[in-house]
């Protein structure tokens, strides 16, 4: 069965309300089948917001009996798509699995390579209202690059602007729990630096920014030792 014939198939079994063929089906579906089918339910979800709980709720259902296709973690890369497939991720432990860099959700989120500031508050929100073990502890998996989600951010996000005085916080309290989990390394560092160096944006960068700001805070050094490393 094709991508596309998976998708009418699942349509079928939801316009007829048979939520255990609907369970079964997808379980049955290889993990392309069920990066298709999810892509679509998400689709519909944002197309339609009076359906968005039916489909996120449905979702969360079917993480519950199949863990989040690895192919899906490095898809799931901005606000909209994280706000969806919260409540899945939660309710399945999704949000400590990993794919076959390493990379966990936070990992793809707040080091993507576009230059916009990950949604740090939201994510620490999370944390602090849903009461989300996985999701503190998804602070701490490191890739296969012996990085963690907040080092990838520091690492490739080419976004240097300011950022708002809430989002500099919810950074500063994601580094504190992640460094809490597994203390920060000066080998770490010097590979941030040497990604850092590679940035279109790596002039923008000088001892008051805010990335170099989060650096000595997450290494317990000085913006000057910071600076010396990336000169």
């Amino acid at each position: 069965m094709g991508q596309q014939e998976s998708i009418i198939k699942l349509v079928e079994l939801i316009k007829h309300q048979d939520a255990q063929a609907l369970i079964e089906f997808y379980q049955q579906s290889n993990s392309n089948d069920n990066i298709a089918q999810l892509k679509y339910l998400y689709q519909q979800a944002q197309s339609d917001q009076t359906l968005y709980q039916f489909f996120q709720d449905l979702v969360s259902t079917l993480f519950e009996k199949k863990p989040i296709p690895k192919l899906l973690i490095a898809g799931i890369n901005d606000i909209d798509k994280l706000t969806f497939f919260t409540p899945a991720l939660s309710a399945s432990e999704g949000f400590n699995q990993q794919n076959e860099h390493g990379n966990t959700v936070l990992h793809t989120l707040l080091g993507r390579s576009q230059p916009i500031a990950p949604p740090f508050n939201y994510v620490r929100s999370l944390m602090l209202f849903e009461r989300n073990e996985s999701l503190a502890k998804a602070l701490a998996c490191k890739n296969a690059q012996q990085l963690m989600p907040m080092d990838c951010y520091l690492a490739f996000n080419p976004c240097f602007d300011a950022l708002p005085a809430h989002e500099l916080t919810a950074a500063l309290a994601l580094l504190e729990a992640q460094v809490k989990q597994q203390p920060s390394q000066a080998s770490t560092l010097l590979l941030i630096c040497k990604h850092l160096k590679k940035s279109p944006n790596f002039s923008k960068l000088d001892g008051n920014n805010h990335r170099i700001l989060l650096l000595g805070a997450a290494f317990e050094c000085a913006s000057e030792e910071v600076m010396t490393l990336l000169n």
